[in-house]
């Protein structure tokens, strides 16, 4: 059934769904106690940090990448894309979620208050290093040879939802907290 590798899989919640279904999942974790849960649930682990972590030496090549939240967190995305792309199937695809920093929210803090106040998670979750937008991703997709074939703004409060209707989806980019980017390998 072939082969997806997950960056930043945690401790394997999501995927151990796909192992369950006979696909072979390898994981790159970073936090050990995380990566010991997923090895659990039968996912395969390659445990370090996904700027350095080779996963060219897996048996096969992967039919799918993704990057759940992850990309954010780390100094080079396109290097690690990059890197990563080359074990991936001619047509294999790689899924990019990351969080919308042309979201209102964030534009108001910053031009209006004139300050950003960081969370503990979300948005403006403190461990996030590099600023993410779909145009980013896009660029990203395009330096490492990905085709985006689809994007997805994900609107999480009722509210927005409805401005973002009313406005025929011209604010839904204002609006949205979190993008999905796929893309294909060309």
């Amino acid at each position: 059934m072939g082969q997806r590798g997950t960056v930043g899989c945690a401790a394997g919640a999501t995927e151990s769904e796909l192992v369950r279904r006979g696909v072979r999942v390898v994981g790159i974790e970073i936090d050990h106690q995380a990566a010991t849960i997923a090895k659990q649930r039968g996912l395969i682990i390659l445990e370090g940090d996904a700027s350095t972590v080779d996963i060219e030496g897996c048996s096969e090549s992967f039919d799918c990448l993704i990057y759940g939240d992850v990309l954010e967190h780390l100094p080079d995305p396109v290097t690690v894309l990059r890197r990563h792309v080359k074990s991936l199937k001619t047509d294999g695809t790689v899924i990019v979620t990351v969080p919308n920093f042309r979201n209102y929210a964030i534009l108001w803090q910053l031009f209006v208050l004139g300050h950003i106040q960081y969370e503990d998670a979300g948005i403006l979750d403190c461990t996030h290093i590099i600023i993410t937008t779909r145009k980013m991703v896009m660029e990203w997709f395009d330096k490492v040879e990905l085709e985006p074939v689809f994007w997805k703004y994900h609107i999480n409060r009722r509210r927005n939802k409805l401005i973002s209707m009313i406005s025929f989806g011209l604010l839904r980019e204002f609006l949205a907290s979190q993008i999905l980017v796929v893309g294909k390998k060309l």
